[in-house]
């Protein structure tokens, strides 16, 4: 196994902004779907939301019309992602319970224990420094709340990592900005023992 490569989770590139806009509000249902089962299965059905790290915002775009009773917020590095997840909302037909806002992991626009959901949707593999998230978490979140995480690791096997990036060059890679995209991704994933690791400290 290859040890960690750090890649940016900043995109400044509009074109390439709206390009990853336009791919997962057509091919991300079935994840949204798969998160939604999660937090239900958590019992949060009202509350106040967070998503880190939300792109183009299509996951809290999602939840919202399925979860009306949650209040979500999306934040992301990039403002042009920013602009675009609140245009997004707009186009869903959405213009309350929802917002979005330039945001760091490291510095979560909340207060102390505070929020009864936090999701972070392939957006860990972008940080340098998960403790420092995972404390931030745990101090945004209410006792009873649910943190929801989902994303890559580096430990998954060969197999599956060809497979993967086979689809995503058929589905996300005709824009040459995101061709290595899944690869990179997984490349400065952690594993799951690392992860643990962060958990412990």
């Amino acid at each position: 196994m290859k040890d960690r490569i750090s890649e940016s989770g900043v995109i400044e590139d509009r074109e390439l902004a709206e390009y990853f806009s336009l791919m997962a509000k057509r091919y991300m249902k079935i994840p949204c779907k798969r998160v939604l089962s999660r937090i239900k299965a958590k019992g949060i059905e009202r509350g106040e939301a967070l998503d880190i790290g939300t792109g183009p915002g299509i996951f809290p775009i999602f939840l919202s019309k399925t979860l009306p009773d949650i209040r979500f917020k999306g934040i992301d590095l990039s403002p042009v992602m920013a602009e675009i997840a609140k245009k997004n909302a707009v186009e869903a037909g959405i213009r309350n319970g929802i917002e979005f806002e330039v945001g760091s992991a490291y510095s979560l626009p909340c207060r102390d224990h505070s929020l009864d959901l936090i999701l972070s949707i392939n957006t860990l593999h972008h940080l340098d420094r998960p403790v420092d998230f995972f404390n931030e978490v745990a101090r945004a979140l209410k006792e009873g709340g649910a943190f929801v995480i989902v994303d890559f690791h580096r430990d998954t096997g060969s197999f599956w990592i060809w497979l993967f990036n086979f689809f995503w060059k058929v589905f996300f890679g005709k824009h040459p900005g995101a061709s290595q995209g899944f690869l990179q991704s997984v490349q400065s994933s952690y594993t799951i023992e690392e992860c643990r690791t962060f958990f412990r400290q």
